[in-house]
């Protein structure tokens, strides 16, 4: 499978709002294949990296032959904390001020 075209990040704002006032907990994003979610947590809301474990991928690989992007974005889950804040459009600020597609700085 190709993998999905870039989205804008006025899209982004979009549908992220859109699924929260529907009652989502979780929002993926990223390039072409997601690398990280916004998720509503403890009343704030976090970014975290979408990760997988070697012994996920491992097993994914054992039953079914193959692994690619789209399966280890299909396995992964939201684990390292990268950004945090209070509100929903406060998130969405910090976002908008770092490069987009959202990639996390150096440290």
């Amino acid at each position: 499978m190709a993998p999905g075209p870039i989205e804008t990040f006025g899209h982004f704002v979009e549908r992220l709002s859109a699924a929260f006032a529907g009652g989502e907990e979780q929002v993926r994003f990223g390039r072409h294949h997601f690398a990280h979610a916004v998720c509503m947590e403890d009343g704030g809301y976090r970014v975290r990296r979408l990760e997988h474990t070697r012994e996920e991928a491992e097993a994914f690989m054992a039953e079914h032959g193959m692994f690619m992007p789209e399966n280890a974005e299909a396995i992964s889950t939201p684990r390292t904390l990268v950004l945090e804040a209070e509100s929903l459009d406060a998130l969405i600020e910090t976002l908008r001020g770092l490069p987009w597609p959202f990639v996390e700085p150096v440290r």
